[in-house]
């Protein structure tokens, strides 16, 4: 019986390429398994076979997510890979967005089955659940790397049940985390009895499970108000797409995973200065003809010269969210917001679509 073929993902640092210092390294391929790739491969003993390691710096991943995936996609069609492992990614938020990301760009791309492994506190598990992919699952793991063994043969005991073809059922006793994937199966009762059970349990302070478990956003409080607006250096943002003319950045008019600001220090206007949109979540006819309608230069200029506020950021920030999930768009909108306190931006005028 041929070995199932497998490949494992890893950052710069399990890859044993470096620390922080090495964080913008690009994507890389080394052949067989690495570092605690080794373990792993002893764990699966002969039925899957760890024939490469790919692996990518944290900060070059999240600034050129795209091309990154791009380059695993066609690394794992030429070896023809039937399963990726990912991680184990513990509370790293950067290697575990990465190790989502990847399990779902192989397995939308190439019909993979993945396995990542994090910590259920790492913001990679918002990327794993919005985009509830079945073919990918993620297990959970310690916080640290001292729950690395614990954390390799759950992921090897996974994999092996992947591989063998056995099916997976729900999330409680096969001990992945749920990603909102409702599946529907018979029961000996109805709905009626199921509910009357469920409350009578809960009455008695038993332990229950709902079946339709529903998801809850963190609660988003309130900026305070700025102390003076009219000693305020105030930029825009916007998340409607607009960009200069020929996309030289590479933005997606949906599903979008990055941002960048541009120059407006030298203009008084959006209109008739070269600017396109791309954005799929609206009608950009009037966006096109007229860019102030998501970045309102033109009414900022005359606020800025009227004494409202001080003075307007010579940049504006903008995106694309149409159809963006959410820990994108959070990682997003942290990413601008960093670079908004290192120029000395004060306050922020948010447009909306």
């Amino acid at each position: 019986m041929d070995k199932m073929r497998a490949m494992h993902y890893f950052n710069q640092f399990f890859a044993g390429i470096g620390g922080e210092e090495k964080a913008d390294v690009g994507p890389g391929f080394l052949k067989g398994p690495v570092g605690p790739g080794k373990r792993l491969q002893a764990l699966l003993g002969e039925s899957v076979e760890i024939v490469s390691t790919a692996y990518c710096g944290d900060d070059y991943f999240a600034n050129h997510t795209e091309e990154v995936l791009n380059s695993i996609t066609t690394a794992a069609r030429d070896q023809n890979i039937r399963f990726l492992v990912a991680g184990p990614a513990f509370a790293s938020g950067r290697h575990g967005f990465a190790c989502a990301q990847v399990c779902h760009a192989l397995s939308r791309s190439l019909g993979l089955g993945c396995v990542t492994a994090m910590s259920p506190q790492n913001p990679g598990i918002e990327t794993y659940k919005q985009s509830k992919d079945r073919n990918v699952y993620a297990l959970p793991t310690a916080a640290s790397v001292s729950g690395m063994d614990e954390a390799l043969r759950a992921m090897a005991q996974f994999l092996l049940k992947l591989s063998a073809g056995m099916e997976i059922g729900p999330p409680a006793p096969e001990g992945y985390i749920p990603r909102g994937v409702r599946r529907d199966r018979v029961s000996g009762k109805t709905g009626a009895e199921r509910a009357v059970d469920m409350l009578l349990a809960k009455i008695g302070g038993g332990p229950f499970l709902t079946e339709v478990p529903m998801e809850t956003l963190e609660r988003v409080p309130v900026a305070p108000p700025l102390a003076d607006l009219k000693r305020a250096r105030l930029a825009m943002a916007t998340s409607s797409g607009v960009i200069p003319k020929g996309n030289p950045d590479g933005f997606k008019a949906h599903k979008n995973v990055h941002w960048k600001k541009y120059s407006i220090g030298h203009l008084d206007t959006m209109k008739d200065t070269g600017w396109d949109v791309l954005h799929s979540g609206y009608n950009n006819v009037f966006m096109k003809a007229n860019p102030n309608f998501g970045v309102p230069l033109d009414l900022c200029r005359r606020m800025e010269k009227e004494g409202v506020f001080a003075s307007l950021y010579p940049y504006f920030y903008t995106t694309s969210g149409c159809n963006a999930s959410i820990p994108n768009m959070q990682r997003i909108g942290r990413e601008m917001v960093a670079d908004m306190r290192a120029e000395g931006v004060d306050g922020v005028i948010m447009v909306s679509t």
